[in-house]
């Protein structure tokens, strides 16, 4: 019994350091900021600490913004320059498929702001397994907005004010799914019930996105492999 006790200790914590080891070199996190984005270019690439690589095209060149301490960056020229307008894009590639943990977008208000409309930002998805889907962040409030994906969406800053970061955090957008691109546009928004002049439509910036690269499959077998060789193990001795 208490052979018995110690090899499946002996189990445990083999099986513990191995997965803490995987997780260390298996399991990297990246994070794109617009902010390193350069004005005047038309992408932009950075590289992770596995190797991924991430890559952001715009429909047209960079232009990045900064209001109330939060840099984004968007499309220049267009109807509000720096910002992704309706018909403009940021498309991001990854060069293997990706988690998303986090996005934070700015400069999305509710109206009557700037005159605008409820601004929705729209982000069309291609799942690494073959899907695709649009989901649509809509600014509702001076500290709310409605996300129809997975996960959250907090605001930061002083909200969706005059002058203000109209930034909005979204964690887990898109649940356990991994990713290979997303294509940030904007789509019509609609007017407040108490803005009826507000017509300017919707736009936005990036400001950045956080990832977590998807181990290879042969990483993820390598590991199987041995936590069965060490419960094999753990067994073989326990019978003796």
């Amino acid at each position: 019994m208490k052979k018995t006790f110690y090899s499946v200790f002996r189990f445990i914590l083999s099986s513990s350091l191995l997965l803490a080891s995987y997780s260390a070199h298996a399991l990297v996190t990246g994070t794109v900021v617009g902010a390193n984005f350069i004005n005047g270019q038309s992408s932009y690439a950075t590289t992770f600490a596995d190797g991924t690589t991430a890559t952001f095209v715009g429909s047209g060149v960079f232009q990045k913004k900064t209001q109330a301490g939060i840099t984004g960056v968007g499309i220049a020229g267009g109807r509000t320059n720096g910002e992704i307008d309706i018909g403009e894009t940021i498309t991001g590639t990854f060069s293997k498929e990706v988690i998303v943990s986090s996005i934070n977008v700015a400069l999305l208000f509710d109206g009557p702001e700037y005159a605008d409309v409820k601004e929705v930002a729209k982000f069309l998805v291609n799942y690494a397994d073959g899907g695709t889907a649009n989901y649509y962040l809509t600014a509702t409030g001076v500290h709310t907005a409605a996300w129809t994906g997975e996960g959250s969406v907090l605001s930061i800053g002083n909200g969706a004010v005059d002058g203000g970061t109209g930034a909005w955090q979204l964690d887990n957008p898109f649940g356990l799914r991994s990713v290979d691109s997303i294509v940030f546009t904007a789509v019509k928004g609609y007017p407040r019930s108490d803005c009826k002049s507000c017509s300017n439509q919707s736009d936005y910036t990036f400001v950045s996105m956080a990832v977590i690269t998807v181990p290879e499959p042969k990483s993820a077998a390598m590991m199987f492999a041995g936590l069965l060789l060490i419960g094999g193990l753990a067994t073989r001795r326990a019978k003796f």
